[in-house]
This record gives C-alpha cells, structure tokens and sequence, in this order.
C-alpha cells in the first residue's frame, strides 16, 4: 500500500470522527469519496464501516443519554428498510456507476448546502417527512457512508437544540452501523485485510474525537461546514473527471 493511500485513509478517519463528534455526521459525506481517489467503491465502502462504529462509540462516550429517544423511534424502522435496499444495491451496480452515484450525491449536497442552506421545509418535520428521510439515510449510508444529509435536513426541520441534534444523530448513526455490521458480514463484503487495516488506523479516531468535540465548542462551525462543502463540491468534480478518463 503507498504513501498517498495510507495518507489518505488516515485523513478520512480523523475528519469522519470530527463529524460524528462536532457535525452531527454532516462531513461524513467527504470519506467515501476521498477514499475513491485511491481504491475501488465496494472496498472504501467496506473500509469506512468499521471505522465509523469506532467513532459511534467516542460519540456516545461524549454524548451519553442526551439524545431524543422518539426521534430516534420515528427514525429507526425505515432507516433499516434503507439499509436493506443499498446493501442489495451494493452488490447489483457496477463499481463505475456506483462511483458516479457517490459523486453525483457528494455534488448535489455540496450545491444544496452551499446555496440553500437557509430553506426550511415545513413537511420534513412531519410523520411522514420521518419516514422519508430515515429511509434517504439508510441508502446513503449504507451506498456512500453519508446519510448525515438527510438527517440534518429532519433535524433542521425540527429546530433541534445543537446537543440534542449531535447527540441524537450518534445514537441513530450507532444502531444503524450495527445493521450495517451484520448486513455487510452476510455478504462477505467485510474480509480479514479490511478490518485490520480499519483497526490499524482506528487510533486516529481518539484525535478525530477530541478534535470534534473542541470545534463545536470554540468555533464557527457554519464557517467551517461552508468550507469543507467547497471541497466536496471539487471533490466530486474530481471523481467525475477521473471516471471519463478511466
């Protein structure tokens, strides 16, 4: 393995735990589209999962019992039906288009919360607006590691306090992971080499942690959400240009 990939890998495992720990998972979307710059989709898919339950238990360890228990009960059941689907998605696309997929995705939710991030959608809020966007989160989590955006549009909608917001988005994002765990078992996705190369680089996740928790304390976290977004919007614009040339 070179240089540049394990360089790579150990970027997407600290910024994935600032996410989880400061974001409310929304930098989440960035890890499979880096890792994509360096390996194929079903492998970052399959690398990010057990990163991300090291970073579910630092989030929880962080914000134990602060989170809304019926969001989460509202949440749940379809963020598993969307589990079910991408993990059949997973194995039926091809690598190329799933790689389109992941950044036509990463591209859209750059543009949305570049431009329209002060759009509040009264329906999100509701029953159903639940269940819409637990089963979004299920897909793109489970295709791209990404469903921070879809919960984040729920929780925007539901005015959520910042701790209740974070706190809830680690409890759902740690139950989810667990579905994902058994799901990506079933199918062989998850070989010896990916989980000793996600224990290898797990360390990383204790600063990725700290790091995130300090940020949502001390800084702008709008500014700093605003930034990364341009970088995922050139990300994806990278991933484009290299799936042409492939």
């Amino acid at each position: 393995m070179t240089l540049p990939t394990l360089a790579v890998i150990a970027l997407v495992v600290v910024l994935t735990s600032i996410s989880k720990s400061g974001f409310a998972g929304a930098l989440g979307v960035f890890a499979v589209p880096l890792l994509l710059l360096v390996m194929p989709a079903v492998d970052a898919i399959a690398l990010m999962l057990p990163m991300l339950i090291v970073a579910d238990v630092l989030s929880l360890k962080s914000y134990w019992r602060r989170w809304r228990g019926d969001l989460i009960t509202q949440l749940l059941p379809a963020v598993i039906v969307g589990v079910i689907v991408a993990q059949w998605l997973i194995t039926a696309i091809d690598g190329r288009w799933l790689s389109a997929a992941i950044a036509t995705f990463s591209a859209g939710f750059a543009i949305r919360s570049l431009f329209f991030a002060n759009t509040r959608y009264a329906l999100l809020a509701s029953h159903w607006g639940a269940k819409a966007m637990g089963l979004l989160c299920g897909l793109a989590s489970t295709l791209v590691h990404a469903g921070g955006p879809p919960l984040i549009m729920y929780f925007n909608a539901k005015a959520l306090p910042p701790h209740h917001y974070v706190a809830t988005a680690a409890a759902l994002f740690a139950l989810m992971n667990g579905v994902k765990l058994i799901a990506f078992s079933s199918q062989g996705l998850l070989t010896l080499d990916i989980l000793l190369l996600a224990l290898a680089f797990s360390p990383l996740a204790l600063v990725g942690n700290w790091l995130g928790v300090k940020i949502q304390q001390r800084f702008d976290a709008q500014r700093f959400v605003r930034v990364m977004n341009r970088l995922l919007l050139l990300l994806a614009a990278v991933l484009f240009i290299k799936l042409m040339l492939s």
